[in-house]
């Protein structure tokens, strides 16, 4: 028996650049490739339908594409869903001290405000978080 997809995640590419090629040869459409925000979500999705599913979801995507790229809003709703939960996105050209600051927040905020538990993800004490905080005009309160 074949394992599942999740479990042979260098089959993606390949899988994935047969399909378009397939679908865009059926439906006359150029295809240039995928954008690096939607590839990064195809590999990070587990497949629970295994080829089926990634098979139906390049069809949609190809179809949906409005240009010659695919991007994340080609993608079904259902990968897309989740593809922001757990990561922090901070654009190319951001400080590192405006990058710490995103960093602190935005895990803060993962945490539903703990300052214990965000310090702990984060690796760092609570009382230097607290500091960070009280730097930006930000921590005043305790928990």
């Amino acid at each position: 028996m074949c394992p599942p997809l999740r479990e042979r995640k260098d089959d993606l590419p390949l899988l994935i650049t047969a399909f378009l090629k397939e679908f865009a040869e059926e439906n006359g459409k150029a295809l240039e490739g995928i954008d690096p925000r939607a590839r990064s979500i195809l590999y990070a999705y587990d497949w629970p339908g295994n080829v089926r599913e990634l098979r139906n979801c390049m069809e949609s995507a190809l179809v949906m594409a409005k240009g010659s790229t695919i991007t994340e809003d080609d993608l079904p709703p259902t990968l897309r869903k989740g593809s922001d939960e757990g990561w922090i996105r901070i654009p190319i050209g951001t400080t590192l001290e405006e990058s710490e600051k995103i960093i602190i927040r935005d895990t803060l905020s993962a945490q539903k405000g703990n300052k214990s538990r965000a310090a702990e993800t984060l690796g760092i004490g609570r009382k230097t978080l607290h500091r960070k905080l009280a730097e930006w005009g930000e921590g005043d309160d305790e928990e």
